[in-house]
């Protein structure tokens, strides 16, 4: 807990110094000559009624900053925030978020430690609450591809559910046995004694609030074509836990970004496919809204535009 507070209370720092630093004066938190900032903006929003009722709202922000921060030199500072809420006939259909927030140190540098802070939740696959802050480095292997590692405190927090897992039927002579929960009357061999069959099975609890330490590795590869006009950036993300690694989280992410006639605006095709480890069960969880097991894997395609000032 300490180093959490640590770690959040300088990442909070340095992005609020960067930030006020820009109404006051520009050239006090980053160099004139190599400083650079960008700003992206997304939203997207549709509405059918009738014979089908549905919503959809998107936005998403990013910024980031480019410079030497004051004593610290060639750093680079993002954030970012997105905001999805779908629903069908009133119901959600999808209602996630997420808050992220990274600081580089010696950014453009072939090893680059940084500092990150991430907030989400995803209400839809029953994620509550999911909140990392860690530490970690990227090391530039060859041009366009890199590799980086973080270590991670993690809070989680999952719809809490609980479930029963049966076992096949066998026969007993005790109807009352009282590990046994479904115990009825067969025909048995032996006419002195009443034979019985029963179904066993074991309770299965989980979700709920949980704090552990996590692991983060990604790969990624990311080129520009066409005089930096198309932009190829793909990641992956392999992250278990420090204590288990047969629990973790598997993440795709694929943009290619295209700028148009216009200079500021370009055109996005993102792909994500993430895996979660939590819900590969021999028992499926159910989801409460739907009456349906919650699937390991969500897959996400979609094409928009993004204006960058």
């Amino acid at each position: 807990m300490f180093l959490k507070r640590i770690l959040i209370t300088l990442l909070s720092v340095l992005f609020v110094n960067n930030l006020f630093s820009q109404v006051a004066d520009t050239t006090e938190a980053i160099d004139e000559d190599n400083g650079e900032m960008y700003t992206n903006i997304e939203i997207s929003f549709s509405e059918d009624q009738g014979n089908t009722n549905f919503r959809s709202l998107y936005y998403g922000f990013d910024y980031t900053l480019i410079g030497d921060a004051g004593p610290i030199k060639d750093t680079e500072l993002f954030f970012a925030f997105n905001r999805s809420d779908d629903k069908i006939d009133n119901d959600p259909f999808s209602d996630d978020q997420t808050l992220t927030l990274k600081f580089d140190i010696l950014a453009n540098q072939r090893i680059s430690p940084f500092l990150f802070f991430q907030k989400t939740f995803d209400k839809t696959i029953g994620l509550q609450n999911r909140q990392d802050i860690g530490f970690g480095a990227k090391v530039g292997v060859f041009k366009g591809f890199s590799l980086s590692y973080a270590f991670l405190a993690e809070d989680e927090e999952y719809t809490s559910y609980s479930t029963k897992l049966y076992t096949d039927s066998s026969v007993v002579t005790d109807p009352y046995y009282e590990d046994y929960d479904v115990v009825y009357p067969t025909i048995g061999s032996d006419t002195d004694s009443t034979y019985f069959s029963y179904i066993d099975s074991t309770e299965i609890q989980g979700g709920g609030k949980n704090s552990f330490m996590r692991h983060s590795l990604r790969p990624k590869i990311k080129y520009k074509f066409l005089d930096g006009n198309v932009i190829f950036d793909y990641r992956f993300y392999y992250k278990p836990k420090v204590d288990d690694f047969e629990d973790y989280l598997l993440e795709h992410e694929l943009k290619i970004s295209m700028v148009t006639f216009y200079e500021a605006l370009s055109v996005n095709l993102n792909y994500t496919n993430k895996y979660n480890k939590f819900y590969d069960l021999e028992t499926p969880v159910i989801n409460p809204d739907t009456g349906k097991p919650y699937s390991d894997t969500d897959i996400n395609v979609s094409i928009g535009f993004s204006f960058m000032f």
